[in-house]
């Protein structure tokens, strides 16, 4: 006889589990939601609609964990609730016929349970489609004289034919070595950089863009910009995706050139500016605190027709963010997951791995890589890195651990 200790962290590694025991397909749909367990806190409710919670859970077989005195007086509360899927579901019906806000509670709790398990996304951009089943790779090209990790191509004095010449290089060498996007910019914007004008920024993108979609037509291609005036001449040359750092609060008008053009948009989080946002950021618990922003700015894109399809939300490490931050929201990528967008992260060579490794920002490669497989099994869907071979090879590692493959 052997006992053993099973890890199961979603449902189809569940299902995974129980066909190589025989179950039948029947079974398995019954048994799979009630292997896997979830947590979830709710804040900010009435002590009735707590109590009514932990009834239920308690019929259900679960059960829930609030403060003495929500048990006894009228208050405002918070509440642990814990189950399996199964049971967190069934919660979801029986609260949907309650009164007070507890149907929101339920809709609310639904929307969690349907995420947070989720591993495949489709993002759209223009006409072209990236399906994502493993972590993906966006390579970095910056057309700056003074990006942060040193890269920037324009730190050199270049003619125009050889700056297309290295910009073309190094699209060719990312895609060979497995980046599935590429994301140029042309304005810094590290901590205390000053911004440039539309004007330069588009002298800056469009050579470069015109010869990559030249070359590589079938790339999808991101320009980093919050300009509307950028992003118009970004679209002319063929751009299928806007990376915007304000998350489309600088220049709003840039939603309609999204839905004119079926464009893609990345909406970062960012406190305060480039110029001020590492003045002593604050926050009151930073990964909920930008979960609530991207709920806003989904309601926004919403509103204005946009396809969760077309969208990806970057939480903005670095970016108005302590050290401390930086490593809550990695841990906690799981709870911007659970709004059911495709996470686009960017931790490549940034500050916070030299500070937690007391290393200068060329020797940062072995923390990013560090970084970036924590973040893919925290949730991030697709990383944005300047070192594509060696980030490539070690997230196809980390996801063949993740999901072991039958052909191996």
């Amino acid at each position: 006889m052997r006992i053993t200790p099973i890890k199961i962290e979603n449902q189809s590694q569940a299902q995974k589990l129980m066909t190589s025991l025989g179950v039948t397909s029947q079974g398995i749909g019954i048994l799979s939601p009630k292997s896997v367990y979830a947590v979830f806190k709710i804040e900010d409710i009435k002590s009735w609609e707590a109590n009514i919670i932990k009834q239920h859970l308690l019929s259900l077989g679960s059960d829930s964990a609030i403060e003495r005195n929500a048990l006894i007086k009228n208050i405002n509360t918070s509440t642990l609730i814990f189950g399996s899927v199964s049971q967190l579901n069934k919660l979801c019906v029986k609260l949907k016929n309650q009164p007070f806000n507890l149907k929101i509670i339920a809709n609310e709790l639904s929307l969690c349970l349907d995420n947070l398990f989720k591993t495949e996304f489709i993002f759209r951009a223009r006409n072209k489609i990236l399906k994502i089943k493993k972590p993906a790779i966006c390579g970095i090209i910056n057309l700056t004289n003074d990006s942060f990790s040193g890269d920037g191509l324009l730190k050199h004095s270049l003619s125009s034919a050889q700056y297309q010449k290295i910009v073309l290089q190094k699209t060719e060498g990312m895609v060979r070595a497995g980046a599935q996007m590429i994301d140029l910019g042309a304005e810094s914007t590290r901590p205390f950089s000053k911004p440039i004008t539309e004007a330069e920024e588009i002298k800056r993108i469009v050579p470069a863009l015109a010869a990559i979609r030249k070359e590589f037509k079938g790339v999808m291609l991101s320009v980093d910009t919050y300009k509307l005036n950028v992003a118009k001449a970004a679209i002319e040359e063929g751009i299928d995706v806007i990376n915007d750092i304000t998350a489309l609060q600088h220049s709003p008008a840039i939603i309609n050139l999204l839905k004119k053009h079926k464009l893609g948009a990345i909406l970062m989080h960012m406190q305060g500016k480039p110029s001020t946002m590492q003045k002593s950021p604050h926050y009151e618990n930073v990964t909920e605190d930008i979960r609530d922003f991207f709920k806003e700015r989904i309601l926004f894109l919403n509103k204005h027709k946009i396809e969760n399809d077309y969208v990806l939300l970057d939480p903005g490490i670095g970016f108005g963010k302590s050290v401390k931050d930086n490593l809550k929201i990695i841990k906690e990528l799981y709870k911007i997951k659970m709004l059911g967008f495709p996470i686009f992260i960017g931790l490549s060579r940034k500050s916070f791995i030299g500070k937690t490794l007391q290393e200068p920002e060329g020797s940062r490669l072995y923390g990013t890589i560090a970084a970036n497989v924590v973040a893919y099994i925290n949730g991030a869907n697709i990383l944005r890195v300047h070192d594509v071979k060696e980030n490539r090879q070690a997230l196809d590692i980390a996801f063949n651990i993740v999901n072991p493959s039958q052909n191996f």
